[in-house]
């Protein structure tokens, strides 16, 4: 049975007036390797700490890194066997569609159902899908809404264009980010791209390109205009 799994989390904030743009990044892993990655992510994160003696107890977050901190993650993080996904949100071009908690929590299944589709794209012959979002996303998406979105968006809308359609189990998890280094890799990834569009700092985003492979600009046609 064909099984990846995708570690989320965002940069940017989904709320009105608070920056131009949001981003949704994750992290691609086959899943016959999620424990062995999540060990090395831990090794990682630990021996990071103990260099710059910081508390185990501190969480580490991609905007309060220095740039030679950063840059030292970055090149540890991104190897063989971690592959990027990514979409970011033009906030201005949409800022009429996100006044409401329901809108923005639309907006937020929509996005990571664009990266979805791209992965079944990928797999033709995928069959189950692990999700892991960080808790937080909770403020922004209904944990509610998502599992059943995937579902009828990405498999039951099939039926419409084909009478051949596959299940696909989508398992949706919300994880403590203190608790999941994945998620707190995925955290510095997502916030290294960021500021490509944020603050046009583009050292970062060309040490993960190559890893790259999906990004995407929404709404497409006006995009940073």
């Amino acid at each position: 049975m064909q099984k990846i799994s995708l570690y989320f989390d965002e940069s940017g904030d989904l709320g009105v007036n608070k920056g131009r743009f949001f981003l949704i990044g994750a992290i691609e892993i086959d899943s016959k390797h999620d424990k062995e990655m999540n060990r090395r992510a831990g090794r990682i994160i630990n021996r990071f700490k103990n260099s710059y003696n910081i508390s185990k107890n501190i969480e580490i977050k991609g905007c309060l890194l220095k740039r030679n901190q950063r840059i030292e993650l970055l090149n540890k993080i991104i190897y063989k066997g971690v592959l990027i996904r990514y979409i970011v949100l033009d906030i201005k071009k949409t800022t009429f569609l996100l006044e409401k908690a329901d809108d923005k929590n639309a907006c937020y299944n929509y996005l990571i159902g664009l990266i979805i589709k791209d992965v079944i794209k990928d797999y033709p012959n995928i069959e189950e899908i692990d999700l892991y979002l960080d808790n937080r996303s909770v403020k922004i998406g209904n944990r509610l809404s998502l599992k059943p979105y995937l579902y009828n968006k990405l498999v039951l809308e099939q039926l419409e264009f084909t009478i051949f359609c596959k299940r696909i189990q989508f398992n949706v998890k919300y994880l403590e980010s203190e608790s999941c280094y994945l998620i707190q890799w995925v955290d510095i990834i997502s916030n290294s791209i960021y500021k490509l569009y944020s603050r046009k700092i583009n050292e970062y985003y060309h040490i993960i390109k190559p890893f790259i492979v999906f990004e995407s600009r929404f709404p497409k046609g006006s995009f940073g205009q």
